[in-house]
C-alpha cells in the first residue's frame, strides 16, 4: 500500500516540446548595434557618419559605462566604444580632406606656381642674433686673426710637434684613448707623467721645440677632460669629453695609413669660435696629403663639437656603356664629443690666469643662445 501512495503523489514530469526546424530559421536573429555602425563606417556618407558619432556621444552621457558592475563587462564596453570612435573620425577626416582635394583640384589653374615646401623649425634655425656673430671672409676680422697667438702655424714658420701626457692620478684604461689619439695626430708623443708639476712640464716642452701639449683626465677610469696648451705664449683651452667610442667599438671600421689628414670644421660662426677652430686646426699639419683618402671633421652643433674620423673610397659602377664613380665614407675611429669649459689667456695658471671665456652653468638656460 505504501509504495502506490508514493508513485501517486509523484508529479508526473510535461514533456517537452517538440520544435520544428522550420521555426528556427523564421525566429529573427538580433541585430547588434557593432554591425550597424560597421556597416555605416565601410559605405556611409558624411552625414550618416556624423550622425553615427552624435549617437555614440549621447549613448556615452546616457548610459554610462560606470553603471556596469561587472569589471569584465565594463573594460569591453569601453574598448568597443573607443574604437567605434576612433574608426569614425578616421574615417570623416578622410572624407573632408578627399573634399578638399577635388575642390583645390577644380580652382587651380595649369600655370599656376605651387609654394616650396616649408623647412620645419629647428632650435639651430631658431639661434638668437648675436653680435659676436662675424663672416671669415671680411678683411678686418682677416687682420686681427692673422695677428693672435696661432700666426706663426698659419704663415708656415713652425711645424707642429705635440706632447701627449696623462694626469698625475690615472688607471691603466686611460693609455687606450691615448694611443688612439697618436694614431690620428701626426707628429705627436706620449710620455709618461709620474710626479711632474705642469710649470715644469711646460718649461722642458718649450726647450724641445714643442708647440701644444694635450693633457688627459680620467673619471670612473673613462676619459673625462681634455686641457690643449699652446706654447710658447698660450692660450689654454680645456674640454669636457662625452660619449667616447674607440676604434674597435665601431663596426666596419678601417686603420689609418699614417698621412696626414684634411680637416674640415663646420658651424663656427662667432670670434669665440674662430679661436677655438684656430686652435684645433694648429694640433694637425698645414700640408694635408690627399694621397691618403683621410678626413677627420669637427662640427658644431649647440656649442658641442663632434669629433668624426673617415676614409673616403672612391667605387666605380658600371651600367652597359657609362661609367659612374660614387664616394664612400668609411669611419676610422674613435668618436667623441667634446664641450669647451673655459678659454685662458697664456699658459696655465689656475691662480692667478685671466679668462677670456668660461663655461657658466646658468648659460645652459636660455635653449636658443650659442656661443661657438
Amino acid at each position: 500500500m505504501g509504495k502506490k501512495i508514493r508513485d501517486k503523489k509523484k508529479k508526473e514530469k510535461p514533456k517537452r516540446k517538440k520544435i520544428d526546424s522550420t521555426k528556427k530559421t523564421q525566429k529573427r536573429k538580433k541585430i547588434k548595434p557593432e554591425s550597424i555602425t560597421n556597416k555605416i563606417i565601410k559605405s556611409g556618407t558624411e552625414n550618416e557618419l556624423e550622425q553615427e558619432l552624435e549617437k555614440l556621444n549621447t549613448l556615452n552621457k546616457t548610459n554610462p559605462t560606470k553603471n556596469t558592475k561587472n569589471k569584465e563587462k565594463r573594460r569591453q564596453l569601453v574598448m568597443m566604444r573607443s574604437s567605434l570612435k576612433k574608426r569614425l573620425k578616421a574615417k570623416l577626416r578622410r572624407k573632408h580632406q578627399k573634399r578638399k582635394e577635388e575642390l583645390n583640384s577644380n580652382e587651380e589653374d595649369e600655370n599656376e606656381i605651387y609654394k616650396p615646401k616649408q623647412t620645419p623649425k629647428t632650435i639651430d634655425m631658431m639661434r638668437e642674433t648675436d653680435e659676436n656673430m662675424i663672416d671669415e671672409n671680411d678683411e678686418e676680422i682677416k687682420q686681427s686673426l692673422n695677428e693672435d697667438e696661432y700666426k706663426e702655424y698659419f704663415n708656415n714658420e713652425i711645424e707642429p710637434q705635440i706632447l701627449l701626457t696623462t694626469s698625475i692620478k690615472h688607471t691603466g684604461g686611460i693609455y687606450r684613448f691615448m694611443r688612439e689619439l697618436k694614431n690620428f695626430i701626426p707628429n705627436s708623443y706620449f710620455y709618461y707623467r709620474k710626479k711632474f708639476d705642469l710649470g715644469t712640464i711646460m718649461k722642458h716642452s718649450i726647450d724641445k721645440g714643442f708647440t701644444d701639449i694635450i693633457i688627459i683626465t680620467e673619471r670612473l677610469r673613462k676619459p673625462y677632460k681634455l686641457l690643449l696648451i699652446h706654447l710658447p705664449n698660450g692660450p689654454t683651452l680645456e674640454f669636457k669629453l662625452l660619449n667616447v667610442i674607440y676604434q674597435n667599438e665601431i663596426e666596419g671600421h678601417g686603420t689609418s695609413s699614417g698621412h696626414n689628414p684634411e680637416l674640415l670644421f663646420k658651424n663656427f660662426k662667432t670670434i669665440l669660435g674662430f679661436r677655438i677652430k684656430r686652435a684645433l686646426n694648429a694640433i694637425f699639419p698645414k700640408n694635408e696629403e690627399l694621397k691618403g683618402r683621410e678626413l677627420i671633421t669637427f662640427h658644431n652643433q649647440r656649442d658641442y663639437i663632434f669629433f668624426r674620423y673617415y676614409r673616403y673610397i672612391f667605387e666605380e659602377e658600371s651600367d652597359g656603356n657609362n661609367k659612374d664613380i660614387k664616394v664612400k665614407l668609411q669611419e676610422i675611429g674613435p668618436r667623441f664629443v667634446m664641450r669647451l669649459l673655459y678659454v685662458q689667456k697664456g699658459l696655465f695658471d689656475p691662480q692667478f690666469g685671466e679668462y677670456e671665456w668660461l663655461y657658466k652653468d646658468k648659460m645652459g638656460v636660455r635653449r636658443r643662445k650659442f656661443y661657438l
